[in-house]
């Protein structure tokens, strides 16, 4: 069996995470458990490949947010978008 062998780095700041891992580590390896974690984030979040689905997805979380979408007569002028809706758009890519 192939292994791939991926590095994680902390920061100083991520103090809390170590000792959670640290704590891990007593019930099962780490990278059984950073596994368990993806497979769950992966099945969570299945990758979108139909571009219709993608577009409601999209309007879907826009809607449910503070952020606005303009018809096409107006042109705004600014549009400012919250963190909250800045983390939605990144979730979907």
């Amino acid at each position: 069996m192939n292994r791939e062998r991926i590095t994680i780095s902390f920061l100083a700041e991520d103090a809390d995470i170590i000792e959670h891992l640290q704590q891990i580590k007593t019930e099962r390896t780490i990278s059984s458990y950073i596994r368990h974690l993806i497979r769950q984030d992966m099945l969570a979040n299945p990758p979108i490949n139909n571009l219709e689905k993608l577009a409601e997805v999209i309007a879907s979380k826009l809607s449910n947010g503070t952020l606005q979408i303009s018809s096409k007569q107006e042109k705004p002028t600014e549009m400012t978008v919250s963190l909250e809706d800045k983390s939605i758009i990144d979730s979907l890519f």
